[in-house]
């Protein structure tokens, strides 16, 4: 139901062919829907709403974004207060083409024209730390002669299954159109991390692991090896080269890591040596980049004061300290007083804040340092 005027992957094109993506003089202008609930018979406030979310979603749409808000933070009034505050001079205006009102719910389509630099500045503060963008193609072999990228292998598969079981959102570009290895290998080899960067807004992520695996025979199978010796198997040695890139505190991508790994597979022919050697280069490979993965969560931890009004015995403060301790991506929970802690937490406040409403609190105030609570 979503109608692009200008498609996020044209912009991507060009910036991995190291060609700036176009600025606009003038706002872009996309129709969307957005929807609210009725509370109480309240249609004026249910309507606002409802046009504020269809403005943020024009916003999402302009900056190319392909992981929408609302399937990250769900039934957040703190996340429509602050997307109300955000989408202020960066939509410049906006017409309603339709309005259904549902019983329960409104929906609203409408017209907006959005400012594109400032539609991608709304959007980054709002990017997860626990997501990694994930682009690690192999190239095949295909009877001894080197063929194309497979975005898809045992190696990326086992890579996206240790960061999903770890809890990180995964962001697999692979399976993204207009993503062509060949480009990405030209901006990580022009050092052109303006393209790169334009990966993490589209999929609201500060980290993005990218990486190239290159296969090479080393042995054929029938190939003399001395002595009267013929060798039995093809022997295929796979190279790893990657970077793990971040988005520091400026919104610019820097390289947080960088390495090698290789290993080798042994088997009657090229394709099955190759599969093999993948397999030997995840179980080396995946741990090491996990380990680093790893480090940049807790490098990222911020300690963020949290208060719950109407705590007055110790028992109330161990059960919330609980609570606390059970939101995910909460590093550790420091008790200050009745009611009072500080938590570590590597991702943006907001996401915390909302994590609370969901478990029965209620936002009495809120910043980037200190959220305070009640309970319902």
């Amino acid at each position: 139901m979503v109608r692009s005027i200008i498609p996020a992957a044209l912009c991507l094109a060009l910036a991995l062919t190291t060609l700036p993506c176009p600025v606009f003089a003038k706002p872009l202008c996309v129709e969307n829907e957005g929807e609210a609930v009725i509370v109480r018979g309240d249609l004026p406030s249910a309507r606002i709403e409802a046009m504020n979310r269809a403005k943020w979603a024009a916003v999402e749409q302009v900056a190319g974004v392909e992981v929408n808000s609302r399937t990250i933070v769900e039934d957040s009034a703190l996340l429509d207060d602050i997307i109300t505050t955000r989408t202020q001079g960066v939509v410049t205006s906006h017409r309603l083409i339709k309005e259904q009102n549902n019983g329960d719910s409104i929906t609203v389509r409408i017209a907006a024209c959005v400012e594109p630099a400032q539609a991608r500045d709304a959007i980054a503060p709002l990017a997860l730390n626990s997501a990694v963008a994930v682009f690690v193609p192999a190239r095949q072999l295909s009877g001894g002669k080197q063929a194309q990228y497979d975005d898809s292998t045992s190696f990326s598969e086992a890579l996206n299954n240790a960061l999903i079981q770890k809890g990180f959102t995964v962001r697999d570009l692979a399976a993204g159109p207009g993503i062509k290895a060949a480009d990405m290998d030209k901006a990580l080899k022009e050092g052109n991390l303006i393209a790169l960067r334009s990966l993490a807004y589209r999929y609201r992520t500060n980290t993005i692991l990218i990486g190239r695996i290159e296969p090479t025979i080393s042995t054929s199978r029938g190939e003399d090896v001395g002595y009267g010796i013929s060798m039995p198997f093809t022997t295929v040695t796979v190279r790893l080269n990657y970077r793990l890139l971040t988005r520091d505190g400026r919104d610019q991508l820097t390289i947080l890591a960088a390495g090698s790994e290789e290993a080798v597979g042994l088997a009657p022919t090229p394709a099955d040596a190759q599969a093999a050697a993948l397999r030997n280069l995840a179980d080396r490979a995946v741990p090491i980049i996990m380990t680093k993965v790893d480090q940049r969560i807790r490098e990222l931890a911020a300690k963020v004061a949290v208060t719950v009004e109407g705590v007055n015995s110790p028992d109330e403060t161990f059960a919330i300290r609980d609570t606390l301790q059970r939101i995910t991506w909460v590093a550790g929970v420091e008790d200050l007083g009745l009611g009072q802690f500080r938590v570590s937490y590597p991702e943006n406040p907001l996401y915390l804040a909302n994590s609370l409403t969901q478990r029965g609190f209620r936002i009495v105030s809120y910043s980037k340092d200190a959220i305070r609570v009640r309970r319902q």
